[in-house]
């Protein structure tokens, strides 16, 4: 939820002020990453909303009250100059400014709320207590409908035409932008720039790496980058674990909190999750819990090869076999689709914890890669890799492959049916989703 605002900062914030000339190099938890205003603002609005929603507090009262208090004890973390005179005032009001300060702050309102509207009403109201500017209130309003947009189903595309038709026209490419990278942090000139980051982008990461690609306040673009691609691709759980090496106990207890009230107000579209038969499940690609030698067994992969007939095991023959965490691709014969996505997840029992967990990340990304080379696949039906006789516990194959798919999912994949043998374990699959 707020993770992705969250890792954006941290990611972001040793490259502030800098153009850093190579993508790949980008380090997301570096030596001198720390976490910054963004982070404190956004868990300071998340903690409004959770005081306003539980102890009927007026949320604009709430935004200020909690704002003062965290930024008091998290000071020296690239505040503003005017916004530390309105911290410390005892009668703060709003001070007319554009920052990007105001848009940072406002992707729990897109979490909290259950309709786009009273998301914009809740971000117009924790943005106005300070920058009350057009130009900020814009930059809110455009930011929290492409989270809210994203985390409730709609496409790259819709959310992109509903920015152009209500807030910015997005007529640049990041590439025109790269050689002009010292531009101050306007709201105006920043959010697009967080926004075309994620139109941009193809997972997760690499949105966030496009925002610190473009130089200048890094750690503010790529949080507001960060928080759309969360709530479109998902945040990874590698690095949602690493975030307690850079968190307070008492910043993580208040990201816990806000997830555990406002998990899933409104569901994501582009995933369903069915009890049934994988082999009567039309999509494009249904995807085959394996084993390395491609040849058939047991569970899933028997009831594939039986229901697709004798050319899979055929085709499968020519392919060599396939290493664990990985995944090759044939046609489907004659099962209700259009290719079988051979993928071989670990044996939990021959791994060490740790190696498990990495393989079958690399399986779910082996399965994203070959979904992503292929646009005719818009549909796909993935079984619970490696949960069966390979006994990999349950709830966590179930978060890798969430994550995972989330993370690394292509645009013009539409719909992920996750097809179970029974409502137990459909019941982990829809708490995680």
């Amino acid at each position: 939820m707020l993770f992705g605002a969250i890792i954006g900062d941290i990611a972001g914030s040793m490259y502030e002020g800098k153009r850093h000339e190579i993508y790949d190099d980008v380090q997301f938890f570096g030596e001198y990453c720390r976490f910054t205003d963004d982070t404190v603002m956004t868990c300071a609005i998340a903690q409004a909303i959770i005081d306003h929603k539980t102890k009927g507090v007026a949320l604009a009262d709430a935004a200020v009250a909690n704002m003062q208090a965290f930024v008091r004890k998290y000071n020296h973390r690239g505040y503003g100059k005017q916004f530390v005179q309105w911290i410390y005032s005892d009668d703060p009001q709003p001070y007319d400014s554009w920052g990007n300060g105001g848009p940072m702050r406002v992707s729990p309102c897109a979490w909290a709320a259950n309709t786009l509207d009273a998301a914009l009403d809740m971000a117009r109201t924790v943005t106005a207590v300070t920058h009350n500017h057009p130009e900020a209130l814009k930059g809110s309003a455009a930011l929290v409908s492409a989270i809210f947009l994203a985390r409730t189903g709609a496409s790259k595309d819709e959310i992109r035409q509903h920015i152009i038709d209500n807030y910015y026209p997005m007529d640049f490419t990041l590439a025109t932008i790269s050689g002009e990278w010292r531009y101050g942090c306007s709201s105006q000139v920043t959010v697009p720039f967080a926004l075309q980051s994620f139109f941009e982008s193809e997972t997760f990461e690499d949105s966030i790496r496009k925002a610190i690609f473009i130089g200048g306040d890094t750690d503010t673009v790529a949080s507001m980058a960060g928080a759309i691609a969360g709530a479109f691709y998902g945040s990874p759980a590698e690095h949602i674990s690493k975030l307690d090496g850079f968190l307070t106990v008492h910043l993580a207890r208040v990201t816990h909190t806000f997830r555990q009230m406002f998990s899933q107000t409104q569901p994501d579209t582009r995933f369903q999750v069915i009890v049934g038969d994988i082999t009567k499940t039309p999509a494009d690609a249904i995807v085959n819990a394996a084993n390395e030698s491609l040849l058939g067994g047991g569970g899933v992969d028997g009831a594939i090869h039986r229901a697709a007939g004798p050319e899979l095991l055929a085709e499968c023959r020519t392919l060599g076999g396939c290493p664990t965490g990985q995944a090759k691709m044939t046609k489907a014969y004659n099962l209700p689709a259009k290719f079988v996505i051979h993928a071989v997840g670990p044996d939990y029992t021959e791994w060490e914890p740790e190696t498990a967990e990495a393989l079958l990340t690399d399986t779910y990304t082996s399965i994203m890669q070959i979904v992503a080379q292929n646009p005719e696949i818009t549909t796909i039906a993935i079984p619970a890799i490696s949960c069966g006789i390979f006994a990999f516990p349950l709830e966590r194959a179930t978060e890798i492959a969430i994550n995972t798919i989330k993370s690394k999912m292509p645009s013009h994949l539409k719909q992920v049916q996750f097809v179970v043998s029974n409502n137990n374990i459909a019941s982990v699959y829809l708490n995680l989703i």
